[in-house]
């Protein structure tokens, strides 16, 4: 397999800067995993603090198992942090996932022409 496949797979499909990993560039994949994995824990506490709410409420019987109520509360439940910081956070991830696909693939065709 070509080098500039594997990063391609490994930085599109493992995690966000794996593929940098596949070309020797240690630190810009670590700062892109670092980057993601902070990026996911508050995103990830943001959910579990509305799960857990909305949880409450459905076994207290305040609010039916319904899938379109769920949804709405969802939306009007407050969260640890406000929904444009959880946007902010979620493109910044995207970005990140972005970048680092086109770049580890650019440096490992990069490598590929230099052998």
């Amino acid at each position: 397999m070509k080098l500039s496949t594997k990063a391609l797979i490994y930085s599109g499909l493992v995690f966000p800067g794996a593929g940098y990993f596949v070309v020797k560039k240690t630190v810009r994949g670590s700062t892109a995993f670092l980057i993601t994995f902070v990026g996911l824990v508050v995103v990830m506490i943001e959910v579990f603090h509305k799960a857990q709410i909305i949880a409450e409420k459905i076994v207290m019987g305040a609010i039916p198992v319904d899938i379109s109520v769920i949804r709405e509360q969802i939306l009007v439940t407050p969260g640890v942090s406000s929904t444009s910081v959880v946007s902010v956070v979620s493109v910044v991830i995207g970005l990140v996932w972005l970048v680092g696909v086109v770049d580890s693939w650019r440096l490992a065709k990069q490598e590929e022409a230099r052998v």
